[in-house]
């Protein structure tokens, strides 16, 4: 890892405001650190010019932070992100959710709040965080500290590696619109504008790329289909979306704090003859965040964590059709589709087997 004055805000992803400190902190731990080499964070980019002590907490002990106004309706559980924790609802039925998600209310235009679902809570344990780490960071071995890594964080995947491929795939579907319906200005001056690279990360990730962002949506139904469903794929890209079963543990994030510039919806980003099907369909917005020296950073916009119990018996009416349109439904699909059968390319290849869909 570079040392803290090698990195740079907008290069490597990390937090340009240093040596932050909640109040909740052990002061005792904090001052003890004085003198040490600097430390990154590399979960969330958060820098220090000195390493926090074991048990320094600079992020705040769980216990002392200010109570919230969700805290009452957890009943002791929490989860842990940076400077904050956050309250764990256990919920019911499906009537409970969407009671909890229509009185949720921003108080402020500009700020967007999101849901997340996941048919299950994953913890950053599992990207490596060390006890040491939590010692340091939040002064406790035991705490849940969510990770929402997006899928090329998860596999260790450098995203410009794969996206040229994937540019020259968006490049000739754009070539096909235009030689099928014409307007070749219009698409040009998209494919020349920031907005196509935008575009491009978005597909990536409502298709199955893997990418260094999360769909999320403003629709809580959505949020549930995937929080009750678990889904299997065939090597072939088939995709098969089972109920969870009794011992999943289920649950739906609540994301705010977004501001417009941050979340990316495909008809706000593409002309109107290349919006694409699937991300409609699940009213999915693309939320980039998670490179370089912040993979989760996106766990830093949790404000509340609805956990599903008994969600076995609950009944969701929606198949998994509804939220994926199959290929004759959904155009883009069927061009990456056809193209996977023509062009073998190995980089082509490997860059299609990794698209998913419900035949």
């Amino acid at each position: 890892m570079r040392s803290v004055n090698q990195l740079f805000a907008h290069l490597h992803n990390v937090n340009p405001i240093a040596d932050r400190v909640s109040p909740a902190c052990d002061i005792g731990h904090v001052n003890k650190s004085a003198g040490t080499p600097g430390y990154v964070d590399p979960l969330y980019g958060n820098c220090w010019s000195w390493t926090p002590a074991h048990g320094a907490a600079v992020y705040g002990r769980t216990d002392d932070l200010p109570v919230g106004p969700l805290d009452e309706l957890a009943n002791g559980a929490f989860l842990r992100v940076p400077f904050r924790r956050v309250p764990v609802i256990e919920v019911s039925s499906i009537e409970e959710v969407r009671a909890f998600a229509g009185s949720v209310k921003s108080g402020t235009p500009n700020f967007n709040g999101v849901w997340r679902g996941q048919s299950s809570h994953y913890t950053t344990e599992k990207k490596g965080r060390t006890k040491e780490e939590l010692l340091r960071l939040y002064g406790a071995e035991d705490v849940d500290e969510p990770s929402l890594l997006p899928s090329a964080a998860r596999t260790d995947l450098y995203f410009p590696d794969s996206f040229s491929g994937w540019s020259a795939l968006l490049d000739l579907y754009v070539h096909e619109r235009v030689r099928a319906q014409g307007g070749q200005r219009e698409l040009l001056n998209f494919v020349n504008s920031y907005r196509y690279r935008m575009w491009g990360f978005a597909t990536a990730q409502h298709y199955g790329l893997p990418s260094v962002g999360l769909d999320v949506t403003h629709d809580i139904d959505v949020a549930l289909f995937f929080a009750l469903h678990t889904f299997k794929t065939s090597a072939e890209g088939i995709t098969t979306a089972t109920r969870a079963i009794s011992t999943a543990a289920p649950i739906i994030y609540g994301l705010g704090g977004f501001l417009h510039h941050e979340l990316f919806k495909d008809e706000k980003l593409a002309p109107t003859r290349l919006l694409c099907t699937r991300p409609a369909a699940q009213s999915a917005m693309f939320f980039s965040t998670g490179w370089g020296h912040a993979p989760n950073n996106a766990a830093q916009r949790i404000y509340v964590a609805l956990k599903l119990v008994g969600h076995e018996a609950w009944k969701f009416d929606l198949q998994p059709s509804h939220y994926f349109p199959k290929p004759q439904d959904d155009e883009f699909l069927r061009f990456l589709l056809e193209r996977k059968s023509e062009l073998k390319l190995p980089v082509i290849q490997d860059l299609l087997s990794k698209i998913y869909y419900v035949p």
